[in-house]
């Protein structure tokens, strides 16, 4: 069951400026854009930025604000477990990653990002999401790959 976060407009403006700093930072030292998909890669740190805050916010965590380039890490910890947000605008999306296995997370997390509100859909540890049998390819290169119903609820 999807969990959904209404972000102030406050918040929203915070993570616009927080996404798109990251993205300018990220790209001034050559981290390469990991994104799957061809949206563009400064919409996608914003819509990305939107989600770990909505999730910190629900979780009752501290979300990571830092600016410094980064490529792989994970994007925060709860309860001594490090999780990793995926965000898409797509209210069918699935849970993807790259093949590129990431040593720092521990869980991955679905969510949604609407104008104002992000649906945190569900989640998945690390080996259910990163195993050979989810591999697909969607149109942009191979990946890992979890259906919605796949996922455990947050709540």
């Amino acid at each position: 069951m999807k969990v959904t976060v209404k972000l102030t407009p406050d918040e929203i403006t915070v993570c616009q400026i927080l996404g798109r700093m990251r993205s300018l930072i990220a790209r001034g030292a050559n981290v390469k854009d990991a994104k799957v998909g061809n949206q563009d890669g400064m919409d996608a740190d914003v819509t990305g930025m939107m989600a770990e805050y909505a999730f910190a916010k629900q979780m009752n965590c501290f979300p990571d604000l830092g600016l410094s380039p980064r490529s792989g890490s994970a994007d925060g910890v709860l309860k001594g477990k490090t999780y990793d947000i995926k965000s898409t605008k797509y209210k069918t999306g699935r849970l993807l990653a790259t093949k590129k296995v990431n040593d720092d997370v521990d869980f991955y997390v679905l969510t949604v990002v609407n104008q104002n509100s992000v649906d945190i859909i569900g989640w998945a540890w690390k080996h259910e999401l990163i195993n050979k049998n989810n591999l697909k390819d969607l149109g942009h290169g191979e990946g890992y790959c979890l259906e919605q119903s796949e996922l455990r609820s947050v709540v």
